[in-house]
């Protein structure tokens, strides 16, 4: 009795060493498989200017930050697209001010460009309300996408000429 519950152990101790090494051949060559996927690399080449930080987001939902990243940089392949971005100064630009839908397509051997950040540019729209000019301030980057500063002391000014004389001149207020 002694011997065949020795036996049964051994054979059961037999399957569980076969098992781990069937599951150690498998789950290497899988993460290997894996890893080589995930380590497919890209290029993306930043067409922008005075970038402190940058937070890109995949398709996936997971986000990439980059401080103060070259001109060229090495991304897994995928789609990414610009979610936030900080220049120096101050200057700074959320998901929800950019244009909508631009998603980038990060390919091996095929560099892709994202266009945003400095020379920012001015820019102010102006419409009508009966005897009321209402005019919006924007400042864009070079993608179309909209900042804001983070310093409120010296918000931007405007003056308003009719020819050569001064009519009026003010503050834009933010919000």
């Amino acid at each position: 009795m002694i011997f065949a519950q020795s036996a049964k152990f051994k054979s059961e101790n037999l399957l569980i060493v076969i098992l781990l090494l069937w599951i150690t051949e498998v789950c290497p060559s899988q993460a290997q498989e894996a890893n080589n996927q995930a380590s497919t690399m890209g290029e993306l080449k930043l067409e922008g200017k005075y970038i402190e930080r940058l937070v890109l987001q995949r398709r996936n939902g997971r986000t990439q930050r980059l401080d103060h990243p070259a001109e060229t940089i090495k991304l897994p392949v995928g789609e990414y697209r610009l979610l936030e971005t900080h220049l120096i100064d101050g200057y700074s630009c959320r998901s929800s001010r950019t244009p909508s839908g631009d998603w980038v397509t990060i390919a091996e051997g095929k560099p892709a460009v994202l266009k945003f950040g400095a020379p920012l540019r001015q820019t102010v729209k102006v419409k009508r309300q009966g005897n009321v000019l209402l005019l919006n301030y924007e400042l864009l980057g070079g993608g179309g996408e909209t900042y804001t500063n983070s310093d409120r002391s010296k918000p931007p000014t405007f003056t308003i000429y009719k020819w050569d004389k001064e009519i009026t001149s003010d503050e834009f207020k933010y919000g």
